[in-house]
């Protein structure tokens, strides 16, 4: 007689709560604390007044965090959630919270971000409980003041992270937990590039400068002659500009577009120099005329128009890539 086979318990689907996010405020973009701050609501919609999941979240990569919870609260299921139940239990928690992020001023001030508030639940894995997003009332407060950036995208979405740890349960011999998290993630754009003037105008002015260095005598040897002059102020007046952009975007080890310009206007500045000493030597060998011809004509329209043109590409390359 053959024995009747085992029966198997299907696993039970983990229990869920509708949780949604509304962001009221965004302020404190500051790129050289490498921060943001950010005001809103979660709340949650459960079936069970058992499941309470604004207690055991955790908001991930903060580095101050303000919150305030209110009370859970009976409510008619007038929606259709969670159909089989008449009444739901909602809740819902402020926070203020200064979160870390890295910049990337690579492309400043045409740089594009993406902001992510993320939220995980702390307590159970997800074989036990996991975020069912709230898509329909999640969002963001239109009459936000971003000073000069604006809100391009908004999204809401569930992952479940695993953890390449047992955290010690001595029951486990492999890792095997994975949490439920809900991710924010806000596209962010400017739309005020006037800082962009503000920054380049100076290095733009100094090797205006420096180009007019081609319109002076090469003849004059002393160390007070304009065209050296001309030459040391340019070059000073770029390297202090380049010291200041710092001040607005912070320090970073990226080659910014703002670096890249400053970087190209002191190198043709030593070109010039370069191109100062060559003139002046032309000119002692009996050939002043040439010289002349030479910085006038030739050196001046290269320089200048080059400038331009790279100028032009690196300013182009940065609004596409953003």
């Amino acid at each position: 007689m053959l024995a009747a086979p085992a029966q198997t318990t299907a696993p039970q689907a983990p229990l869920t709560c509708r949780v949604g996010v509304y962001v009221t405020a965004l302020r404190d973009l500051n790129l050289a604390e490498k921060s943001f701050s950010a005001e809103f609501w979660v709340w949650s919609v459960c079936p069970s007044e058992t499941l309470k999941p604004l207690k055991s979240f955790k908001v991930l990569n903060v580095k101050k965090l303000k919150s305030s919870y209110d009370l859970v609260s009976i409510s008619k299921n007038l929606t259709g959630s969670f159909s089989t139940k008449e009444n739901l239990y909602w809740s819902q928690i402020r926070v203020n919270a200064i979160f870390s992020y890295s910049w990337n001023v690579s492309n400043y001030p045409f740089d594009r971000h993406t902001l992510t508030i993320p939220i995980q639940e702390a307590i159970q894995d997800t074989s036990q409980f996991v975020y069912t997003p709230d898509f329909d009332h999640s969002g963001y407060q239109l009459s936000s003041d971003l000073d000069g950036w604006k809100i391009a995208k908004f999204k809401l979405t569930e992952e479940k992270v695993p953890y390449a740890t047992t955290f010690g349960n001595p029951e486990l011999t492999s890792p095997q937990n994975s949490y439920s998290r809900l991710v924010v993630s806000l596209d962010l754009q400017r739309v005020k590039l006037f800082s962009f003037f503000k920054l380049t105008i100076g290095v733009y002015i100094a090797f205006a400068v420096a180009m007019l260095s081609f319109f002076y005598d090469s003849k004059e040897t002393s160390l007070a002659s304009p065209r050296r002059a001309i030459f040391i102020g340019s070059l000073f007046a770029a390297l202090l500009n380049m010291r200041v952009q710092e001040t607005v975007i912070g320090r970073t080890e990226d080659l910014t577009l703002i670096d890249q310009i400053h970087i190209a206007t002191i190198l043709y500045i030593f070109g010039a120099g370069v191109v100062a000493v060559y003139s002046r030597l032309t000119s002692e060998s009996g050939q002043a005329k040439y010289a002349k011809r030479l910085d006038r004509r030739f050196f001046f329209r290269l320089f200048t128009l080059s400038f331009v043109v790279l100028n032009v590409i690196a300013i182009a390359y940065a609004i596409i890539m953003g």
